[in-house]
């Protein structure tokens, strides 16, 4: 009988059947499919915008935040008034009406239990995301809106037919062609970074190789350069997109953070290379990847000159990558082929009590009730993966790699105090576990909630060097300030910084980046534990501090590197580097 129940509890089949709102209609499916910069989602906000009720997913903040913005101004399209729309991401709810009928997300805050007349998903092909997918997988199953549109490219077709087809709705497929067009250029660069061009978007794929690129450019052109990357905050990335947009910052220097959630004025895109590091070995980029990032070359409709035909060029920096360039933007689109699925809750809890308890130190009487603690989350997922039985032919199992890096922390740190929807709820912290000093200050969280504490944000963050690298850059800034004022001048306030190496450089930088990361996490964590993570605004006040501090570091570094090369007798250079920071103030 315990056979039974168990494979009751791992039988993932028939996933759909999970959510009955939606199994009680026949929703009809828009699937818009094309290439990056083909107008795909455009119609589907504009469909959005005119319902009563109705929900924008996507797999960005940076995203939700942008769709947010737009419908409650009104800008979706000319003829779409302003929408009371609210916000919830991971990390942040905005009510604008309580009472609003539209609400813009990210994909794993999609509510499917709420009801819709039009819900939109955006970048359906993350479906297939080993790590992610589950939430796409999730909201197309289980999204009880009469219209559900699906976003994304033409990979996705032959699985949203299967998955249409079995939640029993209707399926019309819309394809879209690219609004501009898209050429590849006769050669590459051929290594010669002074062939860098304003508009131009150079694409490299490590923090150190973006920063030297940058510098570079800058020592060679004259020119200014933006830059995007994973590890910068959204908000920071947002400004610097804005910034070479208006054309203030000439070129920008960014990593594949921009093939989603950046709306950028590109002429041409130029590859550094198409390899990237893959945490064990410099491997090629996928076809799919290659698309994406080309395909923002030429965006319609942000030509910068009004006069200048809005198609775009992609490139390599060098020669014997052009090739390859070439075969992967000719090559067919490959399907995908499963939507990645993961247990509910429910069910991993179910589980727990289901499976032999490990021995207790206390006496029998308490075994009871510690009993769900003896699990961690990491064997319930092993064990839940071994015993699972779904339709293989159409899922695929999540791998579970974040979650159960966070329950090695959960339970080193946790020392079986927390319940299993605790340790549950713990291991899906969104942590990078490549940045030492967030999984540092997450173990230290884990403990003092563990220990029933209120969670002050800087009692987790002592000896991580962060905060004293914001309250660094934050002096600087005062003293930068009180002297730009004296002087009255139109400069920028930056140049009056005092240009301290030891401070102002690209440790710094990434000092404050992980202080941001870790400061997301706490929001992240207060919606999830409230009681304990409480002090919510003094976090978002410093969260902002922060921000505005890597605007200045970013800004800083740029000046320090022009006043070395007046050092070095390069005035001109120099002067052609700072030249937009002296009438900054006025613009």
């Amino acid at each position: 009988m315990q056979l039974d129940v168990l494979r009751s509890i791992t039988d993932l089949r028939a996933p759909s059947l999970t959510y009955s709102s939606a199994r009680s209609l026949t929703r009809q499916i828009h699937l818009h499919v094309g290439p990056t910069n083909s107008g795909k989602t455009h119609g589907a906000l504009v469909t959005l915008s005119k319902a009563r009720t109705g929900l924008y997913a996507g797999p960005l903040r940076l995203l939700a935040h942008e769709v947010w913005e737009r419908m409650n101004q009104g800008t979706i399209s000319p003829s779409i008034q302003p929408r009371a729309c609210n916000l919830r991401t991971g990390e942040e709810v905005r009510v604008v009406d309580e009472y609003a009928g539209l609400v813009s997300c990210t994909v794993e805050m999609a509510d499917v239990t709420r009801a819709y007349e039009v819900a939109v998903i955006d970048e359906i092909q993350m479906i297939a995301d080993i790590q992610r997918g589950f939430a796409w997988t999730q909201a197309v199953l289980g999204l009880p809106a009469k219209e559900l549109h699906l976003c994304g490219e033409a990979s996705a077709v032959p699985l949203i037919q299967r998955l249409v087809e079995m939640c029993g709705d209707e399926l019309h497929i819309h394809n879209y062609n690219r609004l501009s067009p898209l050429h590849v250029a006769s050669s590459s660069l051929r290594g010669d970074l002074t062939k860098v061009e304003p508009g131009d978007c150079v694409v490299a794929f490590s923090r150190s190789t973006i920063f030297w690129l940058k510098e570079q450019i800058e020592a060679r052109t004259g020119l200014q350069c933006a830059v995007a990357y994973g590890a910068l905050p959204p908000e920071i990335k947002s400004e610097q997109a804005k910034l070479f947009n208006s054309g203030k910052l000439d070129v920008m220097v960014a990593s594949d953070a921009i093939g989603m959630g950046l709306n950028l004025r590109i002429r041409r895109v130029i590859f550094d290379t198409l390899s990237k590091w893959n945490g064990k070995e410099q491997v090629p980029l996928s076809l799919s990847q290659i698309k994406q990032i080309a395909g923002r070359a030429g965006r319609y409709g942000t030509s910068r000159d009004k006069n200048e035909e809005p198609s775009g060029l992609v490139l390599t920096r060098n020669e014997n990558e052009m090739e390859y360039l070439r075969a992967a933007l000719a090559a067919p689109v490959r399907p995908i082929t499963h939507a990645q699925i993961q247990p509910s809750t429910r069910k991993l809890e179910s589980l727990a009590l289901l499976l032999p308890r490990a021995r207790t130190r206390g006496p029998s009487s308490s075994r009871r009730r510690v009993s769900i603690h003896d699990n961690s989350v990491s064997t319930l997922l092993e064990e839940f993966h071994a015993f699972a039985d779904l339709d293989a032919g159409v899922f695929s199992m999540a791998d579970f790699v974040s979650q159960k890096a966070m329950s090695t922390i959960i339970e080193h740190r946790g020392r079986d105090r927390l319940t299993h929807a605790e340790k549950e709820k713990w291991s899906n912290t969104p942590v990078n576990m490549r940045d030492e000093r967030a999984v540092a200050w997450v173990g230290n969280a884990i403990e003092r909630y563990a220990r029933g504490e209120l969670v002050r944000f800087e009692a987790c963050a002592k000896e991580l060097g962060t905060m004293e690298a914001e309250e660094a850059i934050a002096q600087i800034m005062r003293d930068a300030q009180t002297r730009h004022k004296v002087a009255g001048s139109e400069q920028s306030v930056v140049m009056f910084a005092q240009q301290d190496e030891t401070v102002l450089n690209i440790h710094t930088l990434m000092l404050l980046e992980s202080l941001h990361r870790t400061l997301t996490l706490y929001l992240w964590l207060g919606f999830r534990f409230p009681l304990a993570f409480c002090f919510r605004h003094d976090v978002e006040a410093r969260k902002q501090r922060t921000e505005a501090s890597i605007e200045f570091c970013l800004e800083a570094i740029r000046v320090r590197r022009a006043q070395r090369l007046t050092r070095l007798g390069r005035k001109e250079e120099a002067h052609v580097l700072l030249k937009k920071h002296v009438h900054r103030k006025r613009r």
